[in-house]
Parts: structure tokens; sequence; C-alpha cells
């Protein structure tokens, strides 16, 4: 246990999650991006629960912890699983760096600004991860998991040196397809 507690006294947590959570670090750990956000969720010592389900997961404020879903007959650390992963730790970095999400009561408006612009931050890192694995044998299943999250598009931008800030029309067009499928 590197402090992260996977699935401490969770009863809805999935069979596989310790081996899942295993295999998705050893991929995170090949690349430069993986390694700092490894280094990040061990410093903090972040506990992750994977929970049986098919819910898109993400990191808890409240809760101070992430939460991935995992559909119960997976075995092994999928693309998703690993992308979602990398995403959830980024977004408790934020947490960390006092990044706090504004009150939705107050400025739904605001609050939505925050939500999307975390998220694409998230989604600039996942796709930093993939270019760092090009040539790792994890490649291709990162690159068909982005699309299956219908991200393609921002990381084709991504490749052809798009600014983040210039990435929110293709994370935009993504957002509302999802809506589609």
């Amino acid at each position: 246990d590197k402090g992260t507690n996977v699935n401490s006294g969770l009863v809805y947590g999935h069979p596989h999650g310790e081996k899942i959570m295993e295999e998705a670090r050893t991929v995170l750990f090949e690349s430069e991006t993986g390694k700092a956000l490894l280094q990040v969720l061990d410093h903090h010592k972040f506990p992750i629960q994977i929970m049986k389900g098919t819910g898109e997961g993400g990191f808890s404020p409240d809760m101070k912890t992430i939460i991935i879903q995992v559909p119960g007959k997976t075995q092994k650390a999928t693309g998703e699983f690993i992308l979602e992963l990398a995403k959830s730790i980024r977004q408790a970095e934020h947490d960390i760096a006092g990044k706090k999400a504004p009150d939705p009561r107050k400025d739904i408006m605001q609050y939505a600004g925050f939500i999307h612009a975390r998220n694409l931050d998230s989604i600039w890192y996942q796709c930093k991860l993939i270019k760092e694995l090009t040539n790792s044998s994890y490649f291709s299943v990162l690159l068909d998991s982005l699309t299956k999250l219908g991200l393609n598009k921002v990381y084709k931008a991504f490749l052809e040196g798009v600014s983040k800030e210039g990435l929110y029309d293709y994370y935009a067009e993504a957002y509302n397809n999802r809506g589609s499928r």
C-alpha cells in the first residue's frame, strides 16, 4: 500500500480494484507526466475507491478521495481507467493548490466555467501522457480509449501544437457530443 488505500472499507468496491490500480501505476510510471502524477498521489496519500459501475469518476474535494467506476467484469487496467486515473489525480492536484470550485448556488456560470477549465486542463494532461507513451506498448490502447471518450479531435489538435486555451473549442465539441452517444 502506497498510502492510497484502494477500496478500504468500501461495500461496492471492485473485486479486482487492487490489481487494476497496480497495472495502471505501471503504465503511468513509464512517462514523465505519469511519474509526476504518481508523486502527487503518493505524497498526499489520497484514498482511491474503485467501484463497480460505469459512471464517470474523478476527485471528490469533499471526501478528499479519488473515485473511479469500472465495470464489474473488468479484471485489468483498461486505457479508460488509466486516463480516468490521470485526470482524477490532476483534479486532486488542483484542490491541493487551492483551486476550489465556487459555490454553484451563488453563481452557476462561474461554477460551470471552473469545472470546464479544470476538465480541459486534465484532458491536456491526458494528451501529454499519451504523447509521452507513443513508443510504448500501451500507446494504441490509450489512443483507442481517447477515441472512445470522444476526445480524438482534442488529441489531434494537441499534437498540432494548439495551446491549452485553443483546445477549448475541441473540448466543447467533445463535451456537447457526449449527450448524443
